[in-house]
C-alpha cells in the first residue's frame, strides 16, 4: 500500500486543557473515545467542533501478551469544566512540534499510522536544526478528502 503524507511543518502547540481518559483494552482508541464522548454528552458538552488529541499509553508485558493495548484521548474543554466519573482534567501540548498529516489514515490504520510516525521520525533524525524532545506526542483526527486524516505531533527542540 502506498501511504500519502502531507508536508512536515514546525508549529507551536499551545497548551490545551482537556478532559481525558486512558483505557487498556483490545480496542483502546474506540473505548477511550466512547468513554469521553459519553461523559461530554452527559455534561452538556458537544463533541462537534471540539478538538481532541490522543496517544498510545504503556501496558504491562502481561497485558500485551493477551492482546491488550493502551490509549488516552483528551477533548479540549473550557476552563470551568470539572472532572468526575472516571475522567481527568489535564493539559496537553505546550511547545514546539514537528507536524505531519497522514492522508486517509484509517483505510489501513495499522499500516499507514506506524508508517507516518516512521516517516516523521526519519525526517527528525536527519534534521540539522531540530531534535526529539522527551515529551508526549499526539494524534489528532481531522476530516480529509477521502475519509479521516490523522495529524501527527512530535515534540521537538532546537539542536544544541
Amino acid at each position: 500500500m502506498t501511504h500519502s503524507f502531507g508536508e512536515i511543518t514546525i508549529e507551536e502547540l499551545k497548551p490545551q486543557r482537556v478532559v481525558c481518559a486512558r483505557v487498556i483494552s483490545a480496542q483502546p482508541e474506540d473505548d477511550s473515545i466512547s468513554l469521553v464522548q459519553n461523559w461530554l454528552a452527559q455534561h452538556g458538552l458537544s463533541v462537534e467542533g471540539r478538538r481532541s488529541f490522543g496517544f498510545d499509553s504503556m501496558v504491562s508485558p502481561a497485558e500485551s501478551e493477551v492482546g491488550l493495548r493502551g490509549y488516552e484521548i483528551g477533548y479540549v474543554v473550557p476552563e470551568e469544566t470539572k472532572a468526575d466519573d472516571g475522567v481527568q482534567i489535564r493539559t496537553y501540548g505546550g511547545g514546539m512540534y514537528a507536524v505531519m498529516r497522514v492522508n486517509n489514515a484509517f483505510e489501513a490504520p495499522f499500516e499507514s499510522i506506524p508508517a507516518g510516525w516512521q516517516h516523521l521520525m526519519g525526517w527528525l533524525e536527519s534534521s540539522p536544526e531540530w531534535m526529539l524532545r522527551c515529551y508526549t506526542c499526539y494524534e489528532e483526527v481531522v476530516a480529509g478528502k477521502e475519509g479521516n486524516d490523522l495529524i501527527l505531533y512530535e515534540a521537538i527542540q532546537k539542536r544544541k
